[in-house]
């Protein structure tokens, strides 16, 4: 499957409509209905809002099809920008994941500050 193939997959199996995904991502139905045949270069932004919305695992949205992701989120744009994923790359998503964990890690730590913080401002009203 590509990816616009499993993104329909997951919608249907969520049994949402695409008009609540085109919603809540910030994209007009044309847009959407070219992610779902996939004929629409995304950003990695909107394949990560697409994730979100469906509860799903972005790299289960990927797959192993070979997929491009285009960083403008431009549909008319053709050129070579953008990130590559395959099925060969595992330790992108590997990578990935390690910097999703280690950001969770410094979200906890920044949470854990400003809870501090907000304790001693209390102390000193």
């Amino acid at each position: 499957m590509n990816l616009g193939e499993n993104i329909r997959k997951y919608r249907i199996e969520k049994d949402k409509k695409q008009q609540e995904i085109y919603e809540a991502i910030g994209v007009n139905q044309s847009t959407y209905s070219k992610i779902e045949n996939n004929k629409y270069k995304m950003d990695i932004e909107t394949l990560k809002n697409i994730a979100n919305v469906l509860e799903v695992d972005i790299t289960k949205l990927i797959g192993e099809d070979k997929i491009e992701i285009n960083h403008t989120n431009n549909d008319s744009s053709h050129g070579d920008s953008g990130i590559i994923v395959n099925n060969h790359s595992e330790d992108l998503i590997i990578a990935l994941k390690e910097q999703i964990t280690l950001l969770g890690k410094m979200n906890a730590k920044l949470e854990e500050e400003n809870h501090s913080l907000k304790d001693e401002i209390k102390k000193t009203q």
